[in-house]
């Protein structure tokens, strides 16, 4: 250690087991977490009011110093120097070391996501699950073409009427016509085909508008890409070591100038191709105008009728129109929905793997650890965070929180998402065991854009239970006091045999009897195995029945700590500083041993 409360400290740490011992205020705490922070290992409580606690408190102890490691591992050595700010921190190494701090068993224990979190740091796998956002964007799409899918089949509804009505009405021009109706019609056909060649040039131009104006949105921000890149690239000169990131960041930039040059080309070519459909458009009317001055003339007898059935003709031929958008619209929809499933399946089989993989070292766990302990992972069960959601994203709509319970324990976030886009109150409301008449007012409440997309992103999370086997009866870790949880959450962590383990004062609120029969047991196994634990500790039982390959001891003058004295358990100045720090002096020991040898000898 470089500065700082421990400045000058420089001690080997042995494979077996190191034991930190000291007065009070002599740095013990402050050693562990300074080597916890040099190898950058997480606590497994990961709240952040306690990250920003833990920050503080490195601040203060290492100030400008630093922290220098030499780290062992099967790919040989390397040294760490690392400072307040955790400069020089390797993140391959952070899973490799596990800390406990005083008091944080309990935390664990009492904290669903930090037993999860504990048991994941056990995997040594990656809970990094793929990125729901896209899956949150296509949900914003599909509910835009649900707008105007309905907007559309609102508007299909009204063929049936307006065929009933045609047929009447033709029924009474005949009537009127008599032999004139061959003529009148070849004249309307005419027509229809004149104004069918403006409706489909005025589309064209809609669509060749909307075109352009994406273009115009894409050439926007493709020169504002090739601004950022430039930029970007201009700064990246300076890696002077690193010639391929700026050669690079200038090609991007070279491509995204001929995006550019492309856009714009289509941009020329829409261009040409909008005026000549303009052209047309104009043509077209020209055409269709004489006809119908013609037939407005020809039809001047028939008065009302006719002019009836010319507009329920036009509102014909326009909901032709919109039942070919809205074919499209379904297409798109359907193809969105496909794309959004494959991302939320890709996302479900990474939590299925994970949770496999959680499951297996939760077994292993169980079967190693020698009391009556058993590790649980419920797949799945922790829906807070959709819970929390339902709540914000029902706020106001006088929606009962007992309704939110129903649904966020029996309903799964994606399951309610497409019930929902589907309005399909009958299975929510067999699904969740509410009434309909509240699962219609539900559905109603969430079939928004951004509650959707919200909930698009929702992922519930496995739940890990600690749980004591108390004859047939197993109780849950929540259920437990203080004491029983510490007992729990301890011989999980020291069945663990592959990573080095740090522990700040595990005795605390456990008994003697359980310490010897299990801590140090575990101690002793890891010690065994090879596997290096290191523990500050206050019970002199801890090193001496554990035989410590290493007591550090460490003093202080108040202002600075050190080392005393270090060396393995039954070296004499180990033994002596045991005695006076942890036994009470040579005097209070052998009076005990006194009056246990008189008192406590069993016939």
């Amino acid at each position: 250690m470089t500065g700082g409360f421990l400045n000058g400290i420089d001690v080997s740490l042995s494979n077996g087991l190191n034991i930190v011992v000291g007065p009070r205020g002599a740095g013990k705490t402050t050693f562990l977490e300074l080597l916890r922070h040099a190898v950058g290992a997480q606590h497994a409580e990961q709240s952040p009011a306690a990250l920003r606690q833990r920050q503080a408190f490195i601040d203060a102890v290492l100030g400008a110093g630093e922290v220098v490691i030499d780290v062992e591992t099967e790919d040989g050595g390397r040294r760490l120097v690392v400072d307040a700010k955790g400069s020089g921190q390797r993140q391959d190494l952070s899973r490799s070391v596990l800390v406990l701090g005083q008091n944080e068993l309990e935390e664990i224990a009492s904290d669903a996501p930090s037993r999860l979190n504990l048991l994941d740091l056990r995997t040594g796998a990656s809970t990094n699950l793929p990125d729901r956002s896209q899956a949150a964007i296509l949900t914003g799409e599909i509910f835009e073409i649900r707008t105007k899918l309905e907007d559309r089949r609102e508007e299909s509804m009204k063929r049936e009427r307006l065929v009933a009505d045609r047929e009447l009405l033709s029924s009474q021009e005949a009537a009127l016509l008599g032999g004139s109706t061959a003529q009148l019609s070849d004249q309307r056909e005419r027509l229809r085909q004149a104004e069918e060649h403006v409706i489909q040039t005025g589309r064209d131009l809609e669509n060749i508008e909307a075109v352009r104006a994406e273009i115009a949105d894409l050439l926007t921000s493709q020169m504002q890409q090739i601004d950022h890149l430039s930029a970007t690239a201009h700064r990246a000169v300076n890696l002077s070591t690193i010639h391929s990131v700026r050669d690079a960041l200038v090609e991007a930039a070279s491509l995204s100038r001929r995006v550019v040059e492309m856009l714009q080309t289509a941009q020329t070519d829409l261009d040409q191709v909008r005026a000549a459909t303009r052209e047309n458009n104009i043509a077209a009317r020209e055409t269709a105008a004489p006809i119908r001055d013609e037939l407005e003339r020809a039809e001047a007898g028939l008065g009302q009728i006719t002019a009836q059935l010319r507009n329920i003709d036009a509102a014909l031929r326009a909901l032709d129109e919109n039942d070919v958008l809205m074919h499209d619209l379904e297409d798109r929809r359907a193809n969105l929905t496909q794309r959004r499933r494959l991302q939320l399946d890709q996302a479900e089989q990474a939590e299925e793997d994970l949770y496999k993989i959680r499951a297996e070292v939760a077994r292993t766990t169980t079967s190693q650890i020698a009391n009556n302990v058993v590790v649980v992972v419920d797949h799945l069960a922790d829906a807070s965070e959709f819970r929390s959601y339902l709540r914000e994203a029902l706020q106001g709509t006088a929606t009962r929180s007992a309704l939110v319970e129903a649904v966020a324990d029996r309903v799964l976030p994606r399951q309610l998402l497409e019930m929902v886009e589907d309005r399909d109150v009958s299975g929510l409301a067999a699904v969740a065991s509410v009434a309909a008449d509240r699962a219609q007012k539900l559905v109603e409440n969430l079939d928004k854009k951004k509650t959707l997309e919200g909930l698009a992103e929702i992922q519930l999370s496995d739940s890990v239970d600690f749980r004591l086997r108390d004859g047939s009866v197993d109780k849950s870790v929540d259920a437990l006091s203080t004491g029983q949880k510490c007992a729990v959450t301890l011989p999980i962590v020291l069945s663990e045999r592959e990573r080095t383990l740090i522990l700040d004062q595990p005795e605390d609120h456990l008994d003697n009897a359980f310490l010897v029969t299990n801590v140090v047991s575990g101690l002793t196994a890891r010690r065994l195995y090879g596997a290096q634990t290191i523990v500050a500790t206050h019970n002199a039982n801890i090193p001496v029945l554990g035989s410590a390959d290493n007591v550090i001891v460490l003093t202080s003058d108040g202002r600075v700590g050190s080392v005393d004295v270090h060396g393995p358990f039954d070296a004499e100045e180990v033994v002596d500083r045991i005695t006076r720090l942890m036994e009470g002096g040579r005097d209070a020991f052998a009076r005990r041993s006194a009056f246990y040898a008189e008192h406590g000898g069993l016939h």
